[in-house]
């Protein structure tokens, strides 16, 4: 009856595993069309990367006189959304998000008020 029942919890083990590498092969979606988002002040600079396959990285520059409220916006929609990040004058921010899944399909488009 035990080798029985352990029999039982690997087969279940074995089908969850299978049933999370199928999904782990899904596209994420395509970002959604933005709410006329207002783009940032060409004071404030972003710049990005993709490190080890799959960690997206923005890192954001203040180079205005004043504070300004920005967020890094994607080629594909995230969940959930990047924050509203309030940088001072020359302060820098970074924004990084694991994305485990095609995390190099991931292109940053631009900064954006907020």
């Amino acid at each position: 009856m035990r080798k029985y029942a352990s029999g039982i919890a690997a087969a279940a083990l074995a089908g969850t595993a299978l049933l999370g590498v199928g999904q782990a092969h899904a596209a994420p979606a395509p970002a959604a069309p933005a709410a006329a988002a207002a783009p940032a002040p060409s004071c404030v600079k972003g710049t990005s990367a993709v490190i080890f396959f799959r960690f997206v990285t923005v890192w954001m520059t203040n180079n205005c006189t004043t504070a300004q409220r920005v967020k890094p916006t994607w080629n594909y929609e995230m969940v959930p959304a990047p924050d509203c990040y309030e940088i001072q004058p020359g302060q820098e921010a970074q924004f990084q998000k694991d994305v485990p899944i095609m995390g190099t399909s991931w292109k940053f488009q631009s900064l954006v008020s907020c």
